[in-house]
Parts: C-alpha cells; sequence; structure tokens
C-alpha cells in the first residue's frame, strides 16, 4: 500500500501469503487454491459453519482507546470532579463515562449496542474490568446530570486536552490557533423530548453548538440547546471558558464563523481576552452605501484560489464544466463568478466604541454566455480585528477556510453518533454529547501522539476499518495480558507500534 493520504500508511507484507482452512484450522499454501487451467478465481467453495469457543474479538483497537485513556488519567480526573453516585459500588462515575465513550468509539449508534461490549470476554479483559454497566444501568446514569455536572466532566475532558497537547508540542506555545464556531440543527422524531422546539427549518428538535479547533478537528465544546434557539446564543460565555486554556497554549488565537456569529458580546470576548476574529458579516443597512461611495482606486483585485498548490507545483489545468455546459444547452439560469475585488475601510458597530476593519468584496457576476442589459454586482463583507500586517487577501481566504468544519459536524452525526440525543431528557442527552467529544477526540489524540499524522484527517469508518476492527485475542500468560492481534490485518504492525508507543 503506497504511503500516501488516499490509500493509507504504507505496511510491509510478507511474499509467501497464506490461507486458513475453516474446518480443521489448519494452513495450507496459496499455490494449492490455485483454480485450474482457465477456471475463475472465485468459485465460491462449500463451508462448514461452526459456532466454538474463542477468547478472540472483532474489535482489537479498542486497546488504542483504552492505552490512551489510561495514559491521560481521564478516569481520573473524572472521578475527581464529578459525584453523581451514592456509592461507588460496583462502579465509579468514570466507568460510566467510560462505558459511553468505547461504545462510540468502536461504532455503537446507540445505548442498547453497549450490550456488545458487556458480553465480550477479550473486551473486558483489554478494560481490565470484571463486569460492564447494562444498557439500562448506562442510560439511568445519564439521567443523574445536572449542569454542574456537565461543567465538571467538560473540565476533565479538557485536562487530558492539555496533556495531550503538552506531551506532542512540550512547553513551548505553538504560532496558532484558530477556532470554529458553528451549529447544527438536529431533528427529532419523538413528540416527548424534553427541551425539543421547532427550529428555524421548520422541524422539531434540538440545535447543538459546535467549537472545534480547525488544525486538529478537536472539538472543544458540544452545547446542547433548544431547537428555537439562535445559532450564536451561549457561544460567548462558551468562548469565555475557554480563553484559558487557548492563550496558555498558542501565542495567537483566531475566531472565526459565518455571519450568525458576527455578534458583539462574541467580540467583546475577543477583545478582552487578546483574541483576533474573522467573521462572515450580514449585509447591515449602511454597507451599501459604504460600498458605492468608495473611489475605484480602493479596489485591488482578488483570487480565491492561489496560482499553485500547498507543495509549490503548479496547479494542474481543470477540464470542461459539464455541469455549466448542460445547463446553458437546456435553458437554465447559469450565474457565473467573473470577476472580484477587494477593499477596506474602517467601521464601528452601532453597539461598540472599538473601531475594526470591515474587509468588502465585490464579485461581477455573469448570467450567461450572451450580451447582458444590466451588469449584476454583489458584495460579500468581513469583519475583523486583526492587525493592519495581516494581508486584506489573507483575512478573506482564512475566513472562508472555515468550511472545513461542516465535516467535523458530519462526523460527529455519522461518525460517533454524537446527535442522536438516545434519551427523554435535555439535560441527559446533553451530557451524551459531551462523552461523544470525547470519543471523537480520541482519533486525533491517538494522530497526535502515537498514529500517522494524516490519520487525523480519515473519516471514522476509514479509521474502524483500519485501525479498530482488527481481529484479535486477549490471554494471560505469565501474569501478563497479551494483545495476539491477527496478522492477516494489512495495519496490524502500525497498530502493534502505537499500542507499545503509548505504553511508554
Amino acid at each position: 500500500v503506497p504511503g500516501t493520504q488516499e490509500e493509507g500508511p504504507q505496511v510491509k507484507r510478507s511474499s509467501s501469503v497464506r490461507a486458513t482452512h475453516v474446518n480443521s484450522g489448519t494452513s495450507i499454501p496459496r499455490r494449492d487454491l490455485e483454480p485450474a487451467s482457465g477456471g475463475r478465481e472465485f468459485r465460491s467453495p462449500k463451508l462448514h459453519a461452526r459456532v466454538e469457543s474463542s477468547e478472540s474479538t472483532a474489535l482489537g483497537g479498542l486497546a488504542l482507546a483504552v492505552g490512551l485513556i489510561g495514559r491521560l488519567r481521564v478516569a481520573q480526573s473524572i472521578d475527581e470532579r464529578v459525584s453523581l453516585l451514592h456509592s461507588r459500588r460496583p462502579y465509579h462515575e468514570s466507568d460510566h463515562v467510560l462505558t459511553h465513550v468505547y461504545n462510540l468509539f468502536v461504532g455503537g449508534s446507540a445505548i442498547e449496542d453497549i450490550a456488545d461490549l458487556q458480553q465480550s470476554e477479550p473486551v473486558r479483559r483489554m478494560l481490565g474490568a470484571a463486569r460492564i454497566p447494562d444498557p439500562s444501568t448506562a442510560g439511568d446514569f445519564l439521567r443523574r446530570f445536572d449542569r454542574k455536572s456537565i461543567a465538571a466532566l467538560d473540565e476533565a475532558i479538557d485536562e487530558a486536552q492539555e496533556r495531550v497537547w503538552k506531551r506532542r508540542y512540550g512547553t513551548k506555545k505553538c504560532a496558532l490557533g484558530i477556532v470554529d464556531l458553528d451549529s447544527h440543527v438536529r431533528h427529532v422524531y419523538g413528540n416527548q423530548k424534553e427541551g425539543a422546539d421547532f427550529t428555524y427549518k421548520g422541524g422539531f428538535g434540538y440545535h447543538p453548538l459546535v467549537i472545534s479547533l480547525a488544525e486538529t478537528q478537536e472539538c472543544l465544546r458540544l452545547v446542547n440547546r433548544s431547537g428555537n434557539k439562535t445559532s450564536a446564543e451561549g457561544a460567548a460565555q462558551e468562548l469565555a471558558g475557554l480563553v484559558p486554556m487557548l492563550t496558555d497554549r498558542f501565542e495567537r488565537v483566531l475566531v472565526r464563523g459565518d455571519s450568525a456569529f458576527a455578534r458583539q458580546d462574541i467580540f467583546d470576548v475577543c477583545d478582552e481576552s487578546g483574541l483576533h476574529f474573522a467573521m462572515v458579516s450580514g449585509t447591515q443597512q449602511n454597507f451599501a452605501a459604504l460600498a458605492e461611495g468608495l473611489d475605484e482606486r480602493s479596489w485591488r483585485p482578488f483570487r480565491a484560489t492561489e496560482e499553485t498548490s500547498s507543495h509549490g507545483r503548479k496547479t494542474r489545468r481543470r477540464g470542461r464544466n459539464l455541469r455549466r455546459l448542460r445547463a446553458r444547452r437546456r435553458g437554465k439560469r447559469d450565474l457565473k463568478l467573473e470577476k472580484q475585488w477587494l477593499a477596506e475601510i474602517d467601521y464601528t458597530p452601532a453597539r461598540s466604541a472599538k473601531t475594526y476593519r470591515l474587509i468588502i468584496r465585490k464579485q461581477r457576476i455573469e448570467e450567461s454566455e450572451q450580451g447582458e442589459l444590466f451588469e449584476l454586482w454583489r458584495y460579500r463583507y468581513v469583519l475583523t480585528n486583526l492587525p493592519r500586517s495581516v494581508s486584506t487577501e489573507e483575512v478573506v481566504r482564512q475566513t472562508y477556510r472555515r468550511c472545513d468544519q461542516e465535516n467535523v459536524i458530519e462526523q460527529l452525526q455519522s461518525g460517533v453518533a454524537a446527535m442522536r440525543m438516545p434519551t427523554g431528557g435535555f439535560l441527559a442527552n446533553y451530557a451524551h454529547l459531551v462523552c461523544a467529544r470525547l470519543a471523537h477526540n480520541l482519533k486525533s489524540w491517538l494522530a497526535m501522539l502515537a498514529l500517522p499524522r494524516e490519520v487525523m484527517r480519515w473519516e471514522w469508518k476509514r479509521f474502524r476499518k483500519a485501525f479498530v476492527y482488527v481481529a484479535a485475542s486477549v490471554v494471560r500468560s505469565a501474569r501478563q495480558n497479551i494483545l495476539r492481534l491477527a496478522s492477516s490485518h494489512r495495519f496490524a504492525p502500525i497498530l502493534q507500534r502505537a499500542i507499545v508507543r503509548l505504553q511508554t
């Protein structure tokens, strides 16, 4: 397998591949499986199925998450901060939380999927546990949470996150950290979900707030909100709570968001904390007059994409746009961005005493290849407090690179089933979101500490096939727990090295 991001890390495989016979379990050379002359390669032989007792599991990669959780002392941090149980017999708060985390990590989409872990003896051996909470018990634990306990669980995850950053980067601060703000509408099908309400899309459900780190796709906050809440409600308070952790790690912090987050309370938090922001601003009443009143010499041509790729090579010439050609042949309306220009002015919002940079992007839109009676112009606006040393072109490019957060939200929804809202309680679903935040961050943390860096950009489906769904057996020998990975898996050597690296 070539060592590229598209095809995965390079793994050396033996040239003498061997197959295992189903009935006897003996290995036979591949040459004995060669078809007769002229025969098909896939011959669909008759297989005799048997159910036998075995100490193996299909979730051998769960050892990665277990090793990382133990190394970061996540269980100890949770037990020190979260206190929900009157008696810790037999489970602690960390046991319940990690049960949900491991269930989401291996691909569980409902609380009932915990039973798959509960009934697996090898999984219990990997966890070092004699028992795993029942799904009904796990759901009851979520319903015990209040807002204070949820905030304490977030603090425990923040402490683990800081430990990862310290192991990865040391004590030296990183140059730049980019924080993305966004929200997601999650419709529910039941009519008895506590806290659900009608959303701006017309459905009935919740409206969670998502705050993530752009470079590593780490989720900094997952906040459950009622469906009728606005996109930016509560974002300023959550951002203010993240300021100490961000400023301790990064020399500069840039906050990005769409027009829904261009609010004065968010601007005030950034100004008071020394953070920078670059927000897409909605069209205000005086913006059109400001743009049209600018002198022609104030506008400079702008290209949204660079002339060269990130490797310094010239970009490949694109082929014909078949979509546009087909639309024009059928007489459909076709809008094409012809040219665009940038200009910058000082602007003071109505509710602020500070002056910010207002960057105006003027776009010339062509509607068809034929001549037009009137020219079509559009304006886009970016509001920022970045210093003048950052060019207007760089500000616009940085602002619109936040679109990758849509992929983070999609993976939170379908990758770790964070948005399933499995219970009927509002705060219980909120606690489930926080557990999903920890499960989602485990992939990024593993890529930062043990696995190849490119794994950070993988989808959860691909990640699980490579490093979670690995046949393995857990045996105890000489007072040691030995994890035996199937050599037939192509990423088994990398997985073995990663487990050893986490332990050392």
